[in-house]
């Protein structure tokens, strides 16, 4: 019987990735591109084995991994965690919320079916015959990275110019914004990793924003970090740990800000994508 895998990504590309390989290999493959969308396909078709992205908009990964261990009749489902953002202690971190594996991106094709296999024992693969030989299209020169997209808000254009300067050579997509108005459209339009939000803007100031993004749960786990060039207001920030993820005053090191960034992300000091 042909074992069914469930692949939950919001990376177009990698479910492709994905796709390929695991068909070529016999398997029946579900794909949700996000994380509620992943827990109903759970619920109807149980599958044998599920691939789960970490770092998703709406409901990241250990959200699910969470929902899914405390659902009775989903809670013996094996969970793999697939995701680009890996750094010491993460595999534990994994194991202990209740995934079953850990594998990293850029996906190693040998090693990642070796890992598929070894979680479906026993499974009746149909592998295609030695004349289709099989061909991964890839929709772009590497499928398996997504660029970390970063939402820069403020109203000065110097500002704005300076962070992308930063920004776009270490690899990172960067999407302005003038005013915290705009910024709250920019979010909706399109899927945001992390938000770069000047204290002072015109109308809603820096926390205003930070508290309406945080009190819409699509968009709560977004990291933001505060900047600012006022002094005295480091320990009024550090007490909003709720909506702030840390502060930075200006004017700063380019490397603190990145540094600051990629511990917001989960990155690796090596793989800023």
């Amino acid at each position: 019987m042909t074992k069914k895998i469930l692949v939950i990504e919001d990376n177009e590309q990698n479910r492709i990735l994905m796709r390929q390989i695991l068909t070529y290999h016999g398997y029946e493959l579900l794909e949700a591109a996000d994380g509620a969308a992943g827990l109903a396909m759970a619920r109807e078709h149980m599958p044998d084995l599920i691939l789960l992205d970490l770092q998703m908009p709406v409901m990241g990964g250990f959200a699910v991994i969470q929902e899914l261990r405390k659902t009775p009749e989903l809670s013996k489902l094996k969970v793999i965690a697939v995701t680009s953002f890996a750094m010491k202690g993460d595999r534990e971190k994994a194991v202990e919320a209740g995934f079953d594996e850990y594998v990293t991106k850029p996906i190693d094709t040998r090693k990642f079916v070796e890992i598929v296999k070894n979680f479906l024992p026993g499974e009746n693969m149909t592998l295609k015959k030695p004349s289709e030989k099989m061909t991964l299209k890839m929709p772009s020169e590497d499928v398996t990275l997504k660029k970390p997209i970063i939402l820069c808000v403020d109203d000065e254009p110097a500002n704005l110019k300076l962070l992308e300067n930063i920004l776009v050579p270490r690899g990172y997509e960067v999407v302005i914004a003038a005013s915290g108005e705009d910024a709250l459209q920019k979010i909706k339009a399109r899927t945001i990793d992390l938000v770069l939000m000047d204290l002072m803007l015109p109308g809603m100031d820096g926390l205003q924003v930070s508290r309406k993004i945080k009190d819409n749960k699509k968009y709560r786990n977004i990291p933001i970090i505060m900047l600012t060039s006022h002094t005295g207001v480091e320990s009024f920030i550090k007490s909003l740990s709720d909506e702030v993820y840390a502060h930075l005053q200006k004017p700063f090191e380019a490397e603190e800000l990145v540094r600051l960034i990629r511990a917001a992300l989960g990155q690796s000091e090596a793989d800023p994508s």
